[in-house]
């Protein structure tokens, strides 16, 4: 087992419990949840990549449909924006080069993990109906692809160049 994973799961199970976030707010998926076959998907859908024998774990460098991007600095609070507060999201985040864990939950609650969590290099969050994909990569770039939320994104970058 590698420390910096056990460290992030550990650590998003702490955040978890000491902010009291509800399971139907965030969780991980279980053991008997699919999590191959919603990484496949995810794969499939957004990056020009041979999955399994190519899996890169920094899927922006890889993704195929319409993308905008945006430097983060520090406000995450755009995610609040850009993703439906009662939607039921993928999130998932790398802990080592070669491996991703999965969560799902609304972007209230995953907002809350990502803002506490010290261990988090990059991040994704995704539609369950794979429309599309939002990732803040370990350049403090936000990034979405998929039709809608490319779309949101370089509309909400136009509002945000204004202030």
């Amino acid at each position: 087992m590698h420390t910096k994973w056990d460290n992030l799961r550990q650590n998003i199970e702490v955040i978890v419990k000491e902010l009291n976030i509800p399971r139907e707010d965030f969780q991980p998926l279980g053991i008997y949840d699919d999590w191959e076959q919603i990484e496949q998907k995810i794969y499939d859908k957004f990056c020009d990549v041979n999955y399994p024998n190519n899996k890169p774990v920094w899927l922006w460098e890889h993704f195929k449909l319409k993308t905008t991007s945006l430097p983060l600095e520090a406000r995450f609070n755009l995610l609040e924006k850009l993703v439906e507060p009662k939607e039921d999201v993928w999130f998932f985040v790398n802990g080592d080069k070669d491996k991703f864990w999965f969560y799902h939950g609304n972007i209230g609650a995953i907002l809350k993990v990502i803002l506490e969590s010290s261990y988090i290099d990059e991040l994704y969050l995704a539609s369950k109906k794979y429309e599309w994909l939002i990732c803040i990569n370990h350049h403090d770039v936000l990034v979405a692809t998929g039709e809608p939320m490319a779309e949101r994104l370089l509309n909400l970058s136009n509002e945000v160049s204004m202030l």
